[in-house]
């Protein structure tokens, strides 16, 4: 097996697709639409939660669970003021991955996470 087929193997081991590519969570591009037909077409969709509130996240999740049978993820921002309650949407969903952006989590935040069964991506930037 090639380095990169091990990666690609890797990837899709964890992210529980069929191709390791996973989509970039653009806010208010990255919805229910394009989620599930990144997911359908084998890769990894991410829904970007941006400044959603959770009852907006909890709609869109369920919008996209119709359209697609595939795993995908929620990108949460862990400024937000309700992250703690966005969790627990992703937890009522099973939401199988978490991404998290936008700096540290706060204290507690990666527990919560964990005690939904999702495994936690986080996206750093560096400049």
């Amino acid at each position: 097996m090639t380095k990169l087929s091990h990666l690609m193997f890797r990837g899709t081991e964890f992210l529980g697709c069929e191709t390791a590519i996973m989509c970039g969570a653009m806010s208010w591009v990255s919805e229910r639409n394009l989620v599930s037909a990144i997911s359908n077409a084998g890769g990894f969709g991410v829904i970007a939660c941006g400044a959603m509130t959770p009852e907006l996240l909890d709609g869109e999740i369920a919008a996209t669970k119709a359209m697609t049978t595939k795993p995908f993820g929620v990108n949460l921002i862990t400024m937000h003021p309700q992250l703690f309650d966005l969790i627990a949407v992703c937890g009522k969903h099973a939401v199988s991955h978490i991404v998290l952006a936008g700096g540290l989590p706060p204290k507690g935040a990666l527990e919560a996470i964990k005690e939904t069964g999702a495994k936690v991506i986080c996206f750093a930037c560096c400049r």
